[in-house]
């Protein structure tokens, strides 16, 4: 048997593969807390035991309750880039196919109730918060990049990319819960014709640099 602990079976199944598992399990039962309860009322005992883990170990993957609820948040925000990722090469040139295919990927990868509570409580905790302001400021960059393809950005600019970004996470999680009254096709070209306004100010202003 290797001396590698990591690589050891039990029932078939290497310890590798049922750490990852007990992983999966716990931030899955994390979005089901929060979808029933709110962030406030998460602990690593309901989690664990919603989760089906034993307590001991939830300390295997996650060194806090607030390490598991930024890992969780940041899965999400992997699927936003994944998603924006795999359809950005059937999107056209211009701004506005650019923010329709950001919309849509964020509407995609948060199409769960739980999902939008989880983003739309962020704020209210310092670790997903500090996860959140990553992101977004990884969002902007991305964003920044396609429009004013590769031109010196103007600070003005980096204010625009963080308004389309935050806000329309913000707006697509608000949607999400039922909260504004929209089908999805009118929510995707509205916000595509307020972004594409700003996305074109963007290009324009990197062409004449």
């Amino acid at each position: 048997m290797p001396a590698d602990g990591s690589r050891r079976m039990y029932a078939g199944v290497p310890e590798e593969a049922r750490r990852a598992e007990r992983r999966q399990k716990l931030v899955a039962a994390t979005l089901d807390a929060v979808g029933e309860g709110g962030v406030v009322a998460l602990t690593v005992g309901a989690v664990s035991a919603r989760a089906g883990v034993a307590k001991r170990y939830f300390y295997e993957s996650f060194d806090s309750l607030d390490a598991l609820l930024s890992a969780t948040l940041q899965e999400v925000f992997d699927r936003v880039g994944e998603a924006i990722a795999s359809t950005a090469v059937r999107a056209d040139a211009t701004p506005e196919g650019l923010v329709r295919v950001a919309v849509a990927g964020a509407i995609d990868a948060m199409d769960d109730p739980r999902v939008a509570r989880l983003y739309l409580e962020s704020a209210g905790n310092p670790a997903l918060l500090a996860t959140r302001d990553r992101a977004v400021e990884g969002f902007v960059d991305q964003l920044l990049l396609q429009v004013a393809g590769g031109k010196v950005i103007d600070p003005r600019d980096r204010v625009t990319g963080h308004l389309l970004v935050s806000g329309s996470t913000h707006v697509v999680a608000l949607w999400l819960q039922g909260r504004l009254d929209l089908t999805r096709d009118e929510l995707i070209a509205h916000m595509v014709d307020l972004g594409a306004h700003a996305a074109v100010r963007i290009g324009d202003r990197g062409a004449e640099a």
